[in-house]
Formats: structure tokens, sequence, C-alpha cells
């Protein structure tokens, strides 16, 4: 099992303004993952980052933003590796990044 967590982002005409977003917050937090799950879920995401920048290690993953027909904002959402998971799961999240499409 994989600890995954899961965050948004949702940006208003108004915040966008300001550069910023209106709010943010946790979907859930280290939320356990099979590899299949895993895997099934990355096909939605489309950009893997980390910060600082750690060559071709990502800690995230992060879809295209898309907008709410109903309020206007813009929303996006994140897969983040979890500290709290050992090294074996680093070698799978890094593999489920690469079958994804996500990685080299």
């Amino acid at each position: 099992m994989i600890l995954i967590s899961k965050t948004y982002e949702r940006v208003t005409e108004e915040s966008a303004e300001n550069g910023e977003a209106e709010e943010t917050g946790f979907v859930f937090q280290d939320e356990r993952y099979s590899f299949r799950d895993l895997l099934d879920e990355l096909r939605n995401y489309s950009h893997a980052s980390s910060y600082p920048c750690r060559g071709s290690r990502y800690d995230w993953t992060t879809t295209e933003s898309y907008m709410d027909h109903i309020s206007g904002d813009y929303v996006s959402y994140s897969l983040h590796f979890s500290h709290l998971n050992n090294p074996r799961a680093e070698k799978y999240w890094t593999k489920a990044l690469k079958l994804a499409g996500l990685a080299q």
C-alpha cells in the first residue's frame, strides 16, 4: 500500500487578479492506495512536480484546471506522495508515474 494525500485549489476571477487561489485544502490525507488504484487515479493527472526540484523524483501530480460551470471558478486537484511512506512505497510511486506517462 502507498499513502497518498489529495488536495484541491479553487481560483475565482477575483482571486486570479491577485495571483492567488480563493480556497485550497485537503480532500483526504494519507489514504491507503493499492498500486492499481493509484495508477487508475493518475490517469486523470497531467503534471508531475516537486519542490525543491529533485531531478526525476516527483512529490506530487496535478490535474489541468477545469471550470466549474455552476460557480465559474477554476478547480484543480493534486495527488501527493506522503512523507509517511517507506522507501519501498517510493519505488512504486515512481513506477506508477512512469506507467501513467507523467515521468521518464
